[in-house]
């Protein structure tokens, strides 16, 4: 059986680099600014996710795309968040769709619920409640790929990423990590099976399954079939 190639973009920043050898059932594409080593034969990108031509020769034959390229904490808006946030996620739908690629997995964030008590359990049928400038550019990834959802067909999952930390991460010990933790391995399956779901689109917080976790997973569960094996 031929193995589905997935582009991933940002594959070079702390999430890509630390999931990348667990994507063994995909031929990986990767994609980032700056220059990667090639490992396991994969093929590698070198440049701006604003570049079409680029993003064009990238997604040649591919199943799917996993978007992660983005600047990830808060920063000037005009020169570096809407520019790669905002202008790169536009970019790679429109030429998505212009490469008839019919699956695209938006990195979202958490962070767009901050904006709630901590003692409240947030679902994704909840206002939005950004906290900063960072957050607000993924509600947009979020809206866009509605829209290109709606009215070209692509398969849209925006996955809102919790606080990503590998398993020997000294954050693990922190009360607050325990509720928002994301494992490598939860993250690659909740990918995984937002690759292989027929649905047309969805917003799902991308969560361990931890005790006092604060963010739902159940509508993951059961629409994508997510069942995380990690939880703190």
């Amino acid at each position: 059986m031929n193995k589905k190639k997935l582009l991933i973009t940002g594959a070079g920043g702390r999430i890509g680099s630390t999931i990348i050898p667990l994507l063994s059932s995909y031929n990986l594409r990767l994609l980032d600014t700056m220059k990667l080593k090639s490992t396991e034969g994969h093929e590698i990108f070198t440049g701006d996710i604003r570049d079409i031509k680029l993003l064009t020769s990238a997604m040649e034959d591919v199943d799917a795309i996993f978007h992660l390229a983005a600047i990830p904490d808060e920063d000037d808006f005009y020169t570096k968040l809407m520019p790669i946030n905002i202008e790169g996620t536009y970019t790679l739908l429109e030429t998505a769709r212009r490469c008839g690629v019919k699956k695209v997995i938006l990195a979202s964030t958490c962070q767009i619920a901050f904006g709630y008590p901590n003692s409240t359990f947030v679902t994704t049928d909840m206002a939005v409640r950004p906290v900063n400038m960072y957050s607000c550019t993924k509600i947009f990834g979020e809206a866009v790929g509605r829209y290109y959802s709606d009215k070209y067909g692509i398969s849209v999952i925006c996955l809102r990423i919790g606080w990503f930390q590998n398993y020997d991460s000294e954050f693990l010990q922190d009360s607050e990590v325990k509720k928002k933790w994301c494992s490598p391995k939860d993250l690659v399956q909740i990918v995984e099976k937002s690759i292989d779901s027929n649905l047309k689109y969805g917003v799902f917080f991308a969560i361990s399954n931890n005790k006092n976790r604060i963010w739902d997973i159940e509508d993951a569960k059961l629409k994508i079939g997510y069942d995380p094996i990690d939880g703190i």
